[in-house]
């Protein structure tokens, strides 16, 4: 199968692609910047496999167009930011920023290969990427949350939508937890920057970085590699979930969560 993973640099996309590649399907990897393109290839020249890598700014409308040109079977729609800070300090035009990626470029994404597929009447698969932060909401990181939540929201609506015109094109949800990608760690450093004198958390910001630090130091999962072994499923089998999520004890938190706490 042809495959496209976009925000696919490092971390879980990253070792998805490679995968995928190594058992035998054609995939585009795609970065945000051309700089990170090159970068990427170097890696991925030295493995010989059916790799091609591209920059690909997803909030960039001609960006996305290039996808048009592209015969694929698979969208994985992985790219996404994280912005940290107070839901009272956070700048509108952050908070803009962050779901202007993780929300409306990648929806503009998802609906642009989903009409495509559909007008060509060939079966397709759009993946997801979301996370279980957009169910269970973390304070500090309430940005980034709402974001994950929009799109987990906007991806089971889309899935129901295409069942009632049977549309051959499956939406499948990825909702990974928590892994020690540098990702969540990025985030937490941001809160300090939106944490000004005038902040009626200023005074306690040191300990909020320093609790949060905590916290995903304990519940990160170091290896990605059980949430990629969903995504390799989600990809290869012929009639795949509606959502996945790992690793299994953040996955059974998260059902306790949406059952007894939510």
């Amino acid at each position: 199968m042809k495959i496209l993973i976009t925000g696919s640099r490092s971390g879980i996309a990253f070792l998805t692609g490679i995968t995928l590649a190594s058992r035998g399907h054609f995939v585009y990897m795609t970065t945000h910047t051309n700089e990170e393109a090159a970068t990427l290839k170097k890696q991925v020249d030295v493995l010989g496999l059916k790799i091609i890598i591209f920059k690909l700014d997803i909030v960039k409308k001609e960006d996305r167009q290039l996808i048009d040109k592209l015969d694929i079977d698979i969208l994985i729609n992985n790219a996404a930011i994280g912005i940290g800070g107070s839901v009272l300090d956070l700048p509108t035009s952050e908070l803009k920023k962050n779901f202007e990626t993780n929300y409306f470029a990648s929806y503009d994404l998802v609906k642009r290969v989903c009409n495509r597929m559909i007008k060509n009447k060939r079966k397709g698969r759009i993946i997801i990427m979301s996370s279980t932060a957009g169910l269970i909401p973390i304070p500090f990181l309430g940005s980034y949350c709402s974001t994950k939540a929009a799109i987990s929201t906007m991806a089971t609506s889309l899935r129901r939508e295409l069942k009632m015109i049977k549309a051959n094109v499956d939406i499948v949800l990825i909702e990974p937890g928590a892994y020690k990608t540098g990702f969540n760690q990025t985030m937490i450093d941001k809160i300090d920057q939106y944490t000004l004198d005038d902040s009626v958390f200023y005074y306690d910001k040191v300990k909020i970085h320093s609790k949060l630090s905590k916290l995903f130091n304990v519940i990160e999962k170091k290896e990605v590699n059980s949430i990629v072994v969903k995504i390799i499923e989600a990809v290869e089998t012929k009639k795949p979930k509606a959502k996945y999520r790992a690793p299994l004890l953040q996955r059974i938190f998260t059902k306790m969560y949406l059952i007894f706490i939510k």
